[in-house]
């Protein structure tokens, strides 16, 4: 398990850059093994790629992983993404599901990350918390910590604390529980195996236009025509999701 904080004194160096933390909480139980995981993976690298090839978003853009599965892991505390490497994560397998605690557990480690900013005096965009499953909340006291989490989130977000990003993955996942996650956000966004690096990169290129005050919707219309994502008018419009 990394460190849930690992902000030091040189972090940063001397850099004045506004902060974009972005948390991802991953479920990592057994039903996501084989090719989910496997797509998990390269989805995150796509993410990071796609970041590093802007110099404003490497030097602005602060990265965590929680993982959840039987347990809850902060698998990688926040740190600049120019420090480290595109993450690869493992399935556990026969585990169950508990994912309201890593929602709250993602929560205390934005709060922590925001409050280290202020300490260093530090400007930050709204952070963003990009959760990811392909079930429903399982194991003891899910349902409990489920509402709780749902409960802070949507606090959080309703007061433009946090921008939620909530990817259901394959058929089974739970859209219902999904859609509770956001106030704001109607629908969440169903992926599959073939094409969530695609989102995951379209997060990367989002993270950039915000660093440079840009506006997504061209953005999500160019990555629709490029990889023939299309979107469900039932389901999801992620041209609307991001918020500076």
């Amino acid at each position: 398990m990394a460190s849930i904080e690992t902000l030091g004194p040189g972090d940063f160096g001397k850099g004045t850059k506004k902060r974009l933390p972005i948390c991802f909480c991953l479920d990592v139980s057994g039903s996501m093994q084989g090719a989910r995981i496997v797509s998990l993976n390269n989805a995150l690298k796509a993410f990071f790629d796609t970041i590093k090839e802007n110099t404003d978003a490497t030097a602005s853009v602060d990265v965590a992983i929680i993982t959840y599965g039987g347990i809850v892991d902060v698998f990688q505390g926040f740190s600049p993404i120019s420090k480290v490497a595109a993450p690869v994560v493992s399935e556990r397998k026969r585990s169950y599901t508990p994912m309201g605690e890593g929602i709250l557990t993602s929560l205390r480690l934005l709060e922590m990350r925001k409050q280290a900013y202020k300490d260093r005096g530090l400007k930050y965009y709204q952070p963003w918390l990009v959760l990811i499953t392909d079930g429903k909340p399982e194991g003891p006291n899910a349902e409990e910590a489920f509402e709780n989490a749902v409960r802070n989130l949507n606090e959080m977000e309703a007061a433009d604390k946090v921008v939620v990003f909530n990817i259901g993955v394959g058929e089974d996942a739970d859209m219902d529980s999904l859609r509770r996650v956001s106030v704001k956000r109607e629908y969440p966004i169903r992926a599959d195996e073939k094409n969530l690096s695609s989102y995951f990169q379209f997060l990367g290129s989002s993270s950039t236009n915000v660093v440079k005050g840009g506006d997504v919707s061209q953005l999500y219309q160019e990555i629709v025509e490029k990889e023939g994502i299309a979107p469900d008018d039932n389901e999801f419009d992620i041209s609307k999701w991001v918020k500076q």
